[in-house]
């Protein structure tokens, strides 16, 4: 059962703090990045009791994983914050309210803080898009980033950026004490224990091996273009016993979704997979001759741990988080660069530099671990309210 009173405080430990969990931005199924970190991040709190702590989870429906209420976190449900202002409404002007009595501090894993709360908060800022690259999320959510994320970053807050890239842009662009700023990586197992057994490949014509894909895709940011024609020329050299396939997953969404696609879809070879399930997706990576991850910008870079776990060789890009997630587990190549791109699709199709990347890349996505920064993120919080 879920508790529809946002005032009831939990009290099964008199001595226990708590955490208020601001997740009314998650639309489950369709926020694949945020929903995956929200998820990974807070659903260990859920599942066993951390020591001296308990929470209110605040969400516009309940989330996949959900098996009713627990006595130490329990879930406040507001339908209506599906719409955008009335999310901003609870962010900004309820949730600070509502804390005066019911909770001791708030963690906010979805860029914005709450700038008129009274208690102190821990903030994840996922990116620095709505600086660098507005056009890409809205210029109205641009906007209210801009003006939101620094105002909520007050001296009492601390800061979770997911790469060490990211922290470095957003000192350019907020004014932030470094000491309350905190680099915590993501991760990439989530797929590691699923499969549908190879459906995936019977549905959409595909051979293990002989097939390039891309995630995401459908977005400028995801730097289409260049990836497409890349493989256009890597086609044209390459001989008949090459990954001569391209897999492009993701939702089309909009009509800068629509473009890409139809640019797509007139290039033999490449086809167009839509949204898949997780279990899909681990099917895809695990057969695939390489994930194809050249963005221009990315805050993290998720798809590269994916990969890298499941034994898919990497090609990304050299800019922004990218090198600092794949370690030396990828080909790392200029995005901008048609020729440097199909280079790398040549290059990696060779046998023994495909297998040699596999294995560094299995060494470096040990290094990333989602109960670590689960962890690492309860411990910001808990010193948050010293």
């Amino acid at each position: 059962m879920k508790t529809n009173n946002p005032t009831v405080g939990l009290r099964q430990d008199l001595f226990a703090m708590k955490y208020a969990i601001n997740a009314l931005f998650v639309r489950w199924g369709v926020n694949a990045g945020t929903e995956t970190y929200v998820t990974n991040i807070v659903r260990p709190w859920y599942e066993s009791k951390p020591s001296g702590c308990e929470f209110l989870f605040y969400c516009n429906q309940l989330p996949p994983w959900w098996k009713g209420d627990r006595p130490w976190f329990r879930a406040i449900v507001l339908k209506s914050a599906k719409r955008v202002g009335w999310r901003i409404f609870y962010e900004q002007l309820w949730l600070p309210l509502v804390g005066l009595i019911s909770f001791d501090a708030l963690f906010a894993p979805g860029y914005v803080g709450s700038a008129l709360m009274q208690k102190p908060q821990a903030i994840t800022v996922h990116d620095a898009f709505a600086w660098l690259y507005p056009g890409e999320i809205g210029l109205l959510r641009s906007l209210y980033w801009r003006m939101f994320i620094p105002l909520s970053l007050q001296s009492r807050n601390s800061l979770i950026t997911v790469s060490a890239s990211t922290a470095t842009d957003l000192k350019r662009f907020c004014n932030i004490d470094s000491q309350t700023l905190h680099v915590i990586h993501e991760a990439g197992s989530h797929l590691s224990e699923i499969n549908e057994g190879g459906t995936i490949l019977e549905r959409l014509g595909l051979e293990p091996g002989k097939y390039f894909h891309c995630v995401g895709f459908f977005k400028r940011i995801k730097n289409p273009y260049t990836i497409l024609n890349a493989y256009r020329s890597y086609c044209a050299a390459a001989g008949s016993n090459s990954a001569n396939k391209l897999v492009l997953v993701g939702h089309v969404g909009n009509s800068v979704g629509q473009e890409i696609a139809d640019f797509a879809s007139k290039i033999p070879g490449v086809i167009l997979a839509g949204r898949l399930t997780d279990e899909s997706l681990s099917d895809l990576y695990r057969n695939s001759a390489a994930l194809i991850f050249a963005s221009l910008y990315e805050g993290f870079g998720i798809p590269i741990l994916e990969a890298q776990e499941l034994g898919c060789p990497v090609i990304t890009s050299r800019s922004s988080s990218m090198p600092e997630v794949a370690g030396d587990g990828a080909l790392l190549v200029n995005e901008r660069s048609v020729s440097d791109v199909a280079a790398a699709l040549s290059k990696i199709s060779e046998k023994t530099e495909a297998e040699t990347l596999i294995r560094k890349g299995k060494v470096n996505y040990q290094k990333f671990s989602w109960q670590k920064a689960s962890d690492m993120t309860l411990d910001v919080l808990r010193k948050v309210n010293t």
